[in-house]
């Protein structure tokens, strides 16, 4: 056993084990020492600060404001002083969500200060000192970008066009899937996005909203897409994806052409609260 979240643990762990062929993870939280330990031991790894960037959210930002590209507003707060500091210069409708967090979860559409104190509030109760990023509200449908690398390739399988519930939460309710064509603008600039972002081996599950203006990124989650998109991928792909990934991972070439299928997929979701007493026949 060991601390998974310290590196330096992780290799002293490695360094009592067979030496590996291969190190990989499908975690969020992961990617970074995954990708930190891969270097170390000289093997097919993601670039470590990439990772570091998709998982948090607030170096994301900070990136692409940077690269100029796609930039928007953007704060990170930790308690009610740092959020006292910013909270005039908030643009609403904005967005808060943790600074790492994963998927929906505590995302949160505010419309005005007194929804934004509140919110606050209540999330720091729970989590207290954990950072929020508060960022400009996008409008616009949203479009997710797959792609799969193998070191100095990256392959762009198509992305899922995804319907939400209405603000202010952000539940995923359906997603059709896309196929990548090279003539479709939206796609081909989402990977030009995050190909410039430094996304490169294994699988990405990249996040835009479709705005007037064209593809704005939300978030880049560097491993595979989740919700169960990935079995449906895995099933649409010669040879399977899941199998790509790992071979990726150990430095085989890839063996797969993006799925060409049409695909949806639908998420049951309850109206009000309870609890399932019996499912149905």
């Amino acid at each position: 056993e060991c601390d998974v979240f310290n590196p330096l643990s992780v290799l002293d762990l490695l360094s009592e084990l067979p030496a590996p062929v291969g190190v990989f993870s499908n975690s969020d939280h992961l990617q970074t020492v995954t990708a930190l330990a891969a270097a170390y031991l000289n093997l097919p790894g993601k670039d470590w600060q990439t990772c570091y960037r998709a998982k948090n959210k607030a170096a994301m930002r900070q990136y692409l404001k940077a690269l100029d590209d796609g930039a928007c507003w953007f704060r990170a707060v930790n308690d009610q002083r740092s959020l006292g500091k910013v909270i005039d210069d908030v643009p609403f409708p904005c967005i808060a969500k943790p600074r790492e967090g994963v998927a929906s979860l505590n995302v949160r559409r505010l419309d005005n200060a007194a929804q934004l104190q509140s919110f606050c509030d209540q999330f720091w109760q729970e989590q207290p000192g954990q950072p929020l990023l508060l960022e400009e509200f996008l409008s616009g449908p949203v479009h997710t970008l797959e792609t799969i690398g193998g070191g100095k390739s990256l392959i762009a399988l198509g992305g899922f066009e995804v319907r939400l519930s209405e603000p202010p939460h952000f539940i995923e309710l359906a997603a059709a899937w896309v196929p990548y064509q090279p003539d479709s603008p939206h796609l081909q600039e989402m990977f030009r996005q995050v190909r410039r972002f430094g996304v490169g081996l294994g699988s990405c599950h990249s996040e835009f909203v479709i705005t007037d203006n064209g593809p704005r990124l939300i978030e880049i989650n560097y491993r595979t897409v989740g919700d169960g998109r990935e079995f449906l991928l895995d099933r649409m792909t010669d040879h399977g994806l899941f199998h790509a990934i790992l071979q990726a991972h150990v430095g085989n070439p890839l063996e797969l052409s993006p799925p060409t299928q049409a695909a949806q997929i639908r998420y049951l979701s309850a109206s009000t609260s309870g609890r399932v007493r019996r499912s149905a026949p």
